[in-house]
């Protein structure tokens, strides 16, 4: 086969030699470029190493006609070599041209009439068009690419209409369009079934609702296998038209350009090329179905929350969310019979529970109440200051509380058992860490009713916990006129209350519910609240640290052959502790002074011991 080389005018000398040489048994002439010594030429193969911009002149004109083309690398024709798999290298292009490859036919991509090689990248779309993956990126490098990312982000309104002339009104933040599998990095990484004469080109847009769900995804980029992100749509087709509502920045080819529609086609089998090294495994025909994959962009008043303000921090629930949930929580909020009935017998069964010391008796008791439901709709009524959610809310908590507390009493009356077991003890000196579990319990519980999908009884579960059994015990401070059972198991019972109504209120808040300048007073009403609550449980936590760390320094001495065990504190002020001495004999008043002593000098205060001796034999 031999060749007609077309060259650019500006080529190098050193250039001109090396083609010159390497080619001169395939050649039988070299021309300067232009386009009508092309079109004027009878040359049947010729070779073209000339710009892009310069291809992009030309093979429009070499549409269906009988020329063979072949590319070489120049240095301004970068795209190309890309769409079409040619080694930027000329040494290794040059060798596999004069391997004598078939030619292939391959489709011809147009944006408004002009060709295409590699990408066209509109608005910003952040990781989906990076010249390199973004895994080979050095750390600063990803990060310095994600931050310009972000400032640049905004989202445009955008019309779509398909080649099956189906018309999607949207907003994107972001679009880069592609002619085949091979002719991009994103395209490479994204792409499987889709080849240079398939007759298609493949769209694909991103429109991130927040920051949060686009740093999110640019985060497990950077360890994940790249993907297109849950915000994304692909299109797949052979003609497309994107209007947008005003004029909007994008590139081709990596040059800047300007417009507010564009126009995308495929001439198929339009040239006839010898296809470059990367592409010669994808000259057979891909799959030439269309793909719609669109229903993860915007639609409706989205579009317009979207263009009208920046990109939100966090992703704004959509209306028909808003509607379902809030038909739900105003229904939770109302007192009613099986509420009251649920709570009492719930109440029942706790305090039941705790008199026998039974701890399944006490979890089958959280199961069976009902407090999340008012106390979700609490956390959603304060977040969005709506006065009649959160009145209602607060009257059925209350009357929940109220009934359910007389219960307890009345079984604290009838129950001929005094004192305090191990299940009442633990509710009644709360600390930070029975906040943690109320603040976990209000996000599940939150998190539950704004996702259908989650189901809701294990965050009921996880709110019974942390409210039934104080609610109970408090009940029993209060019919043995134990007051400090009482105020202990209030303190955790409030405590609880008022960090999963703010939790729960975050929770919303985060999931877009409402803006924070409507909740930001809510909020801060729930976090004072709570702020006041953990100085008491500030100090329940520093006893609870201070009384392990005396656990532990005793548990692990050993006193002339006497073995320590099971120690615990049962006051701090004065100190009591609680311990059993394993011997080999029986020991004498002596050394069990003596043993006190030595106590006192290793915790260097005076202490008062309840001693059980045990004697090995």
């Amino acid at each position: 086969m031999r060749y007609t080389l077309f060259y650019d005018k500006a080529e190098s000398e050193s250039r001109l030699e090396l083609l010159s040489f390497r080619l001169s048994m395939y050649i039988d002439a070299m021309e300067i470029f232009s386009e009508k010594a092309v079109l004027a030429s009878e040359a049947k193969h010729i070779i073209l190493c000339i710009s892009d911009e310069q291809l992009k002149a030309i093979l429009p004109a070499l549409v269906n006609t009988s020329k063979t083309i072949a590319l070489l690398p120049h240095p301004e024709n970068r795209s190309v070599c890309t769409g079409l798999g040619i080694d930027f290298n000329l040494d290794k292009a040059i060798e596999h041209l004069i391997s004598m490859p078939d030619p292939i036919a391959v489709d011809l991509f147009f944006c408004n009439d002009r060709p295409i090689f590699n990408n066209v990248v509109i608005g910003e779309s952040f990781q989906l068009a990076t010249s390199k993956s973004i895994r080979e990126m050095r750390f600063i490098e990803r990060i310095k690419t994600s931050i310009k990312s972000l400032v640049r982000l905004r989202p445009f309104g955008l019309k779509i209409i398909t080649g099956k002339d189906k018309e999607i009104k949207t907003a994107v933040s972001g679009i880069v369009v592609v002619q085949h599998g091979k002719s991009s990095l994103l395209s490479r990484l994204m792409i499987e079934d889709s080849f240079v004469n398939d007759g298609k080109f493949h769209a694909f847009l991103i429109s991130p609702r927040s920051f949060s769900g686009l740093l999110t995804f640019a985060l497990q980029s950077w360890y994940k296998r790249y993907k297109l992100p849950p915000y994304g749509a692909h299109i797949k087709t052979d003609h497309l038209i994107l209007e947008g509502q005003r004029p909007f920045e994008f590139t081709e080819d990596g040059i800047p350009l300007s417009a507010n529609k564009l126009e995308f086609k495929t001439k198929r089998k339009a040239l006839q090329i010898i296809p470059g090294f990367h592409l010669k495994e994808h000259s057979t025909e891909g799959s030439s179905e269309s793909i719609y994959k669109v229903n993860a962009l915007p639609k409706g008043e989205t579009v317009a929350m979207l263009t009208e303000k920046r990109l939100p921090l966090i992703e704004h629930a959509s209306t028909e969310e808003f509607k379902d949930l809030f038909q739900v929580l105003r229904e939770n909020a109302k007192t009613k019979g099986t509420f009251l009935a649920l709570m009492i017998l719930s109440t029942l069964l706790a305090t039941f529970g705790l008199f026998a010391n039974s701890t399944p008796v006490v979890i089958g008791a959280m199961i069976l109440a009902p407090l999340m439901s008012p106390i979700i709709a609490l956390s959603m009524g304060a977040l969005r200051q709506d006065t009649r959610l959160t009145i209602d809310s607060i009257n059925t908590i209350l009357a929940g509380l109220g009934f359910s507390l007389l219960c307890a009493i009345f079984v604290t009356w009838l129950v001929p058992l005094y004192g305090a077991n191990e299940e009442i003890m633990s509710r009644t000196r709360p600390n930070l860490l029975d906040l943690g579990i109320a603040v976990v319990s209000g996000i599940a519980g939150a998190y539950a009713h704004a996702r259908e999908e989650v189901a809701k009884t294990l965050a009921g579960v996880a709110i019974a916990v942390a409210l039934v059994p104080p609610l109970a015990v408090a009940g029993i401070g209060i019919g043995q006129l134990d007051w400090e059972i009482f105020f202990g198991a209030s303190l955790l019972l409030f405590t609880n209350l008022g960090g999963m109504v703010l939790a729960g209120s975050l929770t919303f808040l985060f999931l877009g519910f409402s803006p924070f300048t409507l909740a930001k007073k809510g909020v801060i009403i729930s976090f004072i609240v709570v702020l006041i609550l953990t100085v008491p449980l500030g100090f329940g936590f520093y006893r609870m640290m201070y009384e392990n760390n005396i656990v532990q320094q005793l548990e692990s001495w050993e006193e002339d052959h006497i073995i320590i065990k099971d120690v615990s504190v049962q006051r701090t002020k004065p100190l009591v502790i609680s311990l059993k001495l394993v011997a080999d004999h029986t020991l004498s008043d002596e050394e069990i002074e003596t043993f006190k002593t030595d106590l006192e000098k290793r915790l260097k205060q005076e202490v008062q011991v309840e001693i059980t001796v045990a004697v090995l034999r």
